[in-house]
């Protein structure tokens, strides 16, 4: 290959490369029909944030109610999904005006090795 020829193709390269770096990004919106209907991003429904494949909760429970013109909140959804929640939602919200702040662990000689034994073979990490 000639050197002119090739300083011209890396050029060509680097300015395309550069064209597509510098081009801004669009954030994925939901399908027209769905955002104009509901007023909501993809993530309300899907849980890819861009939208598309696998639903979240809200938006099962959206399909579930034949796609309202709002996506049901998430506790609406969960008894069209026909999950049953035996708590009360006032147990949840009813905060203290103040909570007070957490007490230091205190630990016996000997017990921050079985701590540190439990808390690492734990299942849930």
């Amino acid at each position: 290959m000639k050197p002119a020829l090739s300083l011209k193709l890396l050029a060509i390269i680097l300015v395309v490369a550069a064209v597509i770096v510098l081009l801004p990004a669009k954030e994925a919106q939901a399908l027209p029909e769905y955002a104009a209907q509901t007023g909501e991003t993809c993530a309300a429904c899907h849980i890819s944030p861009s939208g598309g494949g696998a639903r979240t909760p809200r938006g099962q429970g959206w399909i579930a109610a034949e796609k309202p013109g709002t996506v049901p909140d998430l506790l609406t959804s969960l008894e069209l999904l026909g999950v049953k929640l035996d708590v009360d939602p006032a147990e949840f919200s009813d905060v203290p005006d103040e909570i007070d702040p957490a007490q230091p662990l205190l630990l016996e000689p000997g017990q921050a090795d079985l701590l540190h034994q439990h808390l690492f073979n734990y299942p849930g990490n």
